[in-house]
């Protein structure tokens, strides 16, 4: 049972760390609770592990239609952008692109830090 609850996890945390957590549910004193623990705490990672790239995919996408979209605004303003706090709809396009390009780097900052190997 202790392989096949590993094989919930993906193939980079098995080599890394299967054995270290196959031991540990060996020598555990509530099993059922530790198996569930590590049976949740693998389809999380799983999910993290599979969904990463999409999300980055259409953070991309995000970012390029509001980079976009604040362009076209801009161009709109007769002064350029300076103009920007002076009208509603480019202090929105602004935000929205800022808002986007946060997110974006966020979600790049958290995938390096979680991809990042532990010191030991």
């Amino acid at each position: 049972m202790i392989r096949w609850l590993l094989r919930l996890y993906p193939l980079s945390f098995r080599d890394r760390y299967g054995e270290e957590v196959a031991a540990l549910l060996a020598g555990s004193d509530h099993r059922f609770r530790d198996v569930v623990n590590v049976a949740v705490a693998a389809v999380r990672l799983r999910w993290e592990t599979d969904m990463i790239r999409p999300l980055r995919h259409l953070a991309d996408a995000v970012v390029v239609v509001t980079v976009f979209s604040l362009g076209y605004v801009v161009n709109d303003l007769e002064h350029g952008i300076g103009e920007i706090g002076r009208h509603w709809w480019s202090t929105i396009a602004l935000a929205i692109t800022v808002v986007a390009l946060v997110a974006r780097g966020t979600i790049e900052a958290v995938h390096r830090r979680r991809s990042r190997p532990l010191a030991q």
